[in-house]
């Protein structure tokens, strides 16, 4: 009977995000501690080997006691996205430490392999959920795995050297809590997807950083990177997503600058002289062409407390991949004789 109260009470706490309850932001006895608890317990119905395994469970239950301690401060809806991010965190986990069906039990290498994984995730799950700026993000989470097949092994050049399996890992912010039409906006414009499938042997990561949030204005910085199997180097780069809340759309290079000011030089004077300060060493100075078009792209800027970062991913300035990218931060108050005097906070001049 316990068995069937378990599955059922899974089913109706994963059901929420289904059938699209939980938009208001509601906190029900459907998403309590206990409730949680269940739905993370995949073994309470027959699960996988690995339930047997005692390390494992050890491991896996500190990363569930940190789950539970975090939905306490999400809605229904987020709280079932924080399961299922979970579960499907825990899929990956075995195919990427090499893993077969879910009767396979781990080898002493696999063993080492998913006892890393568990340990870090039980510390990683404790930042799942961020109070910033008046808002409570959640972290969205889209990790896969799929294994390497002999094929993918022999064309990539690598043969037994090839790893066990090809891995994603897209992690985003999601603003829990009433879905306002300008929540929703933000969440489907900071909503990362995958750019390759998985059978294209290639690792995709995708991770995020919150540099500001306020009522006018969320500025979310992302890094991404991805490697090909076999390939010579993996390629990296960064943007900037900032969404001006009230209107519900990205920044534009007017709700900064005022037009005709003369913004664009200063930029671009600015990061060139500090990118060849950076890189004296090297004796590298960056083409004014290259700066030039990077820093006038809005999604290469991030907005902070403080003023403006100008990112440069790898390739954007000029400079050799070795040299990989670097970032050009102006205070506000640097940009002042630039600055549109209706841009939201914390860009808007001070009187």
């Amino acid at each position: 009977m316990r068995g069937v109260w378990l599955a059922s009470a899974s089913f109706a706490l994963l059901a929420l995000v289904a059938c699209g309850r939980g938009g208001d932001g509601a906190k029900t006895e459907q998403s309590s501690a206990e409730n949680i608890a269940v739905a993370l317990d995949v073994c309470a119905n027959g699960g996988d080997a690995l339930c047997e395994n005692q390390a494992l469970a050890r491991l896996e239950s500190a990363a569930h006691e940190a789950l539970v301690a975090e939905s306490s401060a999400i809605s229904d809806a987020g709280a079932a996205l924080l399961v299922q991010n979970q579960n499907r965190w825990r899929e990956a986990a075995r195919v990427i430490c090499g893993l077969g069906g879910p009767d396979a039990e781990p080898n002493a290498e696999q063993q080492s392999c998913l006892e890393d994984r568990f340990r870090a995730r039980a510390q990683e799950v404790r930042q799942a959920v961020q109070e910033v700026g008046g808002y409570t993000f959640q972290r969205m989470e889209l990790v896969d795995a799929a294994p390497v097949s002999a094929a993918m092994a022999a064309s990539s050049g690598l043969g037994e050297e090839a790893p066990n399996a090809i891995v994603r890992e897209i992690r985003f912010p999601r603003i829990d809590g009433r879905q306002t039409p300008a929540i929703q906006r933000f969440n489907d414009l900071v909503a990362q997807q995958p750019q390759f499938r998985l059978e294209e042997a290639t690792n995709e990561t995708v991770d995020y950083r919150i540099a500001f949030a306020g009522p006018e204005l969320i500025s979310v910085r992302f890094d991404m990177a991805s490697d090909t199997l076999g390939a010579a180097h993996g390629n990296n780069t960064s943007k900037a997503v900032t969404v001006l809340m009230e209107e519900g759309r990205a920044l534009v290079a007017g709700d900064v600058f005022r037009e005709g000011s003369g913004w664009e030089n200063f930029l671009t004077q600015r990061a060139v002289s500090e990118i060849a300060r950076q890189f004296r060493e090297d004796g590298f100075t960056p083409p004014e062409r290259d700066v030039r078009e990077s820093v006038t792209k809005p999604h290469l800027w991030l907005i902070t407390e403080e003023g403006l970062t100008l990112l440069f991913p790898p390739y954007s300035f000029g400079a050799p991949y070795v040299m990989g990218g670097t970032e050009v931060s102006i205070p506000w108050a640097d940009l002042r004789a630039y600055l549109n005097p209706a841009a939201p906070a914390p860009i808007r001049p001070s009187a």
